[in-house]
Formats: structure tokens, sequence, C-alpha cells
């Protein structure tokens, strides 16, 4: 297995970002629970919006509804970024878009791999998952709402390094480029686009957010097989919204709107 190249540096990533609010800020852990949880400890500090937590290894990192994301120490990018928002302007599903939007856009302009996003939360190239995005959010005595935007990304794992139940349908940036992958410059060129971002309110323009998802994901059209509410449910994706959800033409006839927040995609 190749060895790590380098440990992450705090102060190189504040300098390889221009930023006006994500990245002013950067804290690198060598290790922690999960970078969310940390992160949403700061909260009830009022210089917080914008900083970036990262680890090079977590103990307990987590994807949606509970899910373990593994990673070994040093392999790939985990980090969080923590913004203080007005409360309910934008909700959760729109954070999850213009986070995926970032994160592809960050590994293409820094990187030979061209990934796409899949609803809800993850980044894929063919069948293969390269990253995922956990957003959580919590409302604060002043009426300021917290979002802890979680990514995981990996980079420098090989086959061996996942976990046999998920090898087959796991991938790295190395495993997929020509070239040696800087997990900084990644790191740098996704905190940028969401800083460029956030700096436009793409999160607060739904039309702006859907055509920027649509732009890097093959989901309209495509089958999927969802969970929701117990049930199993199969039919061809319609229409992807920040506020409405997943809205999909169902095999057994008529039409159906999904919650992010409750849904699965098998």
């Amino acid at each position: 297995m190749k060895p790590i190249a380098h440990l992450l540096d705090a102060d190189a990533i504040i300098a390889g970002l221009s930023a006006q609010r994500v990245g002013k800020r950067i804290v690198v852990l060598p290790e922690v629970d999960s970078t969310n949880t940390f992160a949403l400890k700061l909260a009830e500090r009022p210089d917080v919006d914008g900083i970036v937590v990262f680890a090079e290894r977590q103990t307990s990192g987590r994807g949606r509804l509970g899910r373990v994301w593994h990673c070994p120490n040093g392999a790939g990018l985990m980090f969080t970024v923590l913004l203080r928002e007005p409360a309910g302007a934008t909700t959760p599903a729109a954070w999850m878009m213009l986070a995926g939007f970032a994160v592809v856009r960050g590994i293409v302009d820094s990187t030979d791999v061209v990934p796409s996003l899949r609803w809800p939360n993850d980044v894929y190239v063919g069948d293969r998952k390269l990253a995922g995005i956990l957003v959580e959010s919590r409302r604060e005595d002043d009426g300021v709402e917290t979002i802890a935007i979680g990514v995981g990304v990996n980079c420098l794992q090989q086959a061996g390094h996942f976990p046999p139940e998920v090898r087959d349908r796991a991938v790295s940036l190395d495993m997929l480029s020509n070239a040696p992958i800087d997990r900084q410059s990644v790191a740098c060129s996704v905190l940028a686009t969401l800083d460029r971002s956030l700096l436009e309110l793409v999160h607060r323009d739904e039309s702006r957010l859907i055509e920027l998802w649509q732009t890097h994901s093959a989901d309209i059209g495509a089958r999927v097989e969802l969970q929701s509410d117990g049930h199993t449910y199969r039919g061809r994706i319609i229409d992807i919204h920040p506020r409405d959800g997943l809205l999909v033409q169902l095999d057994d006839g008529g039409r159906r709107q999904f919650d992010p927040a409750v849904t699965t995609r098998a």
C-alpha cells in the first residue's frame, strides 16, 4: 500500500485560499470522534462562522442515518464547515446540494477525475462511491441556525483499505487518477468553490442551485430504488428540488416526493 504523502497543514490551506467566509480559520486535528461533533461544540462562540475543522482520523465518523464512514489515518479528506445563518433561511437539502456541488467542482478543478452527484448526498464515479456529505443543524438561542457541513472524500486509499463489505462499491481519487493526488490541493479547491458559492448566495437561489446540481448529476431520468417509511419504492427520477426533495414516477403508477431526511437509496 502507498504511504501517506504528508499531513494536512492548516497554515498552508489558509494560504491557498482567498477566503471571504469559508476557511479564514482552519483547525487540523490528528484525531477526533467526528469533525461534525467537534465543530458543533464550537457553535456557541460568536466568531465561528466559516471555520473548517479537519481530522486525519475519525474514531466515530458517520454518514447519514447512522451509517459508518470508514477511512484509515491520513488517507482521506474529512472535514466540517461550520456556518451561522438566519434560522430557516435555507433547507437542509439545499445545504446538501450546495456542498455536493462544491465537492464535485472542487475535485474536477484539482484532479483529472470527473465524478457525479447522486441524490441525496453522495459523489460517485461510475457505480463506486468516492465521497459523502452529512449536514446537521441546530437552532441557537439567539435565533441563528448553526449548520455543520461534514464532508468525506476518499483520496489515497487502495482497495485493501476498504472493509470487505464495501470494497466493490468504494473508490478513491488515487485509484482513479493518472497523476499524484495532493489532498491539500483538493481541500483548497472544494473550500474555494463553497466560499464562492456562498458569496453568490447560491444556496438561496433555488433555480440556480438546481441548475448546478443537474450539471454534475446523471440522476434525472435514472431508475432508482428507495426506502422510505418502511416501504420500498421503485421508479424513475423526474426532478430534484432543494425544498420538495426527489420527485419519482413510480413503477406502480403515480408520482411521489421523497424527503432526503428520511429516505435511503439502494
